[in-house]
């Protein structure tokens, strides 16, 4: 999975860092937050990451070629993945429906 995001990388660590880009939540993805990642297929992540790329080609991307909400898989989990601080494969394992 391609996230679209930002960034700055110069070797200076107080200064490198990225924002993962987001959009508008879409279809059932609004019961669990206002905000989507845009994910992009493999083909408009390369793209993406070229240099020469336009302000007006990104844009493109970012609004008409990510990845819809329909195209993944949907898993409750556990409430501890709201959390940055909890670590562990506990954290991916779906949980059963109540």
């Amino acid at each position: 999975m391609f996230f679209a995001a930002i960034g700055e990388f110069s070797g200076h660590v107080e200064h490198d860092g990225f924002v993962v880009i987001t959009a508008d939540s879409q279809g059932g993805m609004v019961d669990i937050h206002d905000r989507r990642p845009v994910v992009l297929p493999p083909a408009l992540a390369r793209e993406w990451l070229d240099p020469s790329i336009t302000s007006k080609r990104a844009r493109e991307i970012l609004e008409k070629a990510s990845q819809q909400s329909e195209h993944f898989a949907w898993y409750k989990v556990d409430r501890a993945v709201g959390n940055a601080r909890n670590q562990g494969e506990r954290l991916i394992k779906p949980q059963n429906k109540s």
